[in-house]
């Protein structure tokens, strides 16, 4: 290991009177001192395991082996792939109790991560854009960091938190794919069959029984223990009249891939609201499972005050 050395100074003070032989004396005495073997005057820091230093040397086992993970993105939520402010590697032993062997933060999204360690296998867990820091000790074991959940509320559809996982296998070139946990619904198209021009004014859609929130790590079997409250609309651009619309309007929320609505587990769904004829009229649309890292396109047609249709894909 290399350490760092403090430096002392030291003098040596000499009598005015010198006795006979003082200049050899002397000359020993300074040949002494900067003969002093330098481990003596070394000094030895005690540092907490995460917190090496960089000009520190980190020695690797003989046995170990390095892994080059590719990093891509997976994003079906947007137009486009969102970015990476913020990612955090952990690497977990495949055996035993999974303990958690390293832990690497990057403050962008890296083409490919090369780790050294030993040949046994391992489990990598990456999270992107995670808005909250991580307790250490509340991740040590892989079944741990399985349980990690966020709240909807904290998460970002301008920087979505993302996930992936993959093992580690001596030989293997892995791939972490890291997906948003938040799906996306898409007003696709809007259009009104009544007569007279009788126009949809002041149009705004929401969602109901939007998730509260989810596991970071799951990739399925998504059932809310807990909803969303409150009515949060956003209005359309245009009111709509003899001419159809495609505003695109895009919502956000957790997963609910729930198969059927139940009593218990109420389907997400999308709400229409307008003025008709000085009357407000509401049109819910009740969504299909709402899966991870997924778009649901919504098309509504309105007949009447109290007539519309739908259809989801």
């Amino acid at each position: 290991m290399k350490t760092k050395r403090n430096q002392t100074d030291r003098s040596v003070t000499f009598s005015s009177r010198r006795p006979p032989g003082s200049d050899l004396l002397r000359f020993f005495l300074f040949s002494l001192l900067i003969s002093v073997p330098v481990c003596l005057v070394s000094s030895c820091r005690h540092l907490p395991a995460d917190a090496i230093p960089d000009d520190e040397f980190i020695s690797v086992p003989a046995d170990s082996v390095s892994y080059t993970i590719g990093v891509h993105v997976a994003d079906n939520i947007s137009d486009s792939t969102h970015m990476v402010s913020r990612l955090d590697l952990f690497i977990y032993k495949a055996d035993g109790m999974k303990e958690l062997d390293s832990w690497q933060h990057f403050d962008a999204l890296p083409d490919s991560i090369t780790i050294k360690s030993t040949g046994t296998s391992k489990i990598a867990v990456a999270i992107a854009n995670s808005p909250r820091n991580f307790n250490r000790t509340a991740i040590e074991r892989y079944d741990s960091i399985e349980l990690l959940c966020y709240e909807f509320d904290e998460d970002s559809p301008q920087m979505p938190l993302m996930s992936g996982v993959c093992n580690l296998e001596k030989g293997s070139s892995p791939q972490l794919i890291l997906t948003p946990l938040m799906a996306r619904v898409v007003l696709a198209e809007i259009s009104n069959t009544m007569k007279n021009y009788v126009r949809l004014e002041e149009p705004r859609i929401w969602l109901t029984n939007m998730n509260a929130d989810a596991e970071a790590l799951r990739t399925g079997g998504f059932r809310p223990s807990e909803f969303l409250y409150g009515e949060r609309k956003t209005r359309l651009p245009y009111d709509i009249g003899i001419f159809a619309q495609n505003p695109g309007t895009e919502l956000f929320c957790y997963p609910n891939d729930s198969p059927s609505s139940t009593i218990g587990t109420p389907a997400t769904a999308l709400m229409l609201e307008c003025e008709i004829s000085g009357k407000t009229c509401r049109f819910p649309v009740e969504l299909p499972p709402v899966y991870r890292n997924s778009t649901i396109y919504v098309d509504i047609t309105v007949n009447g005050p109290d007539d519309a249709e739908s259809s989801t894909y």
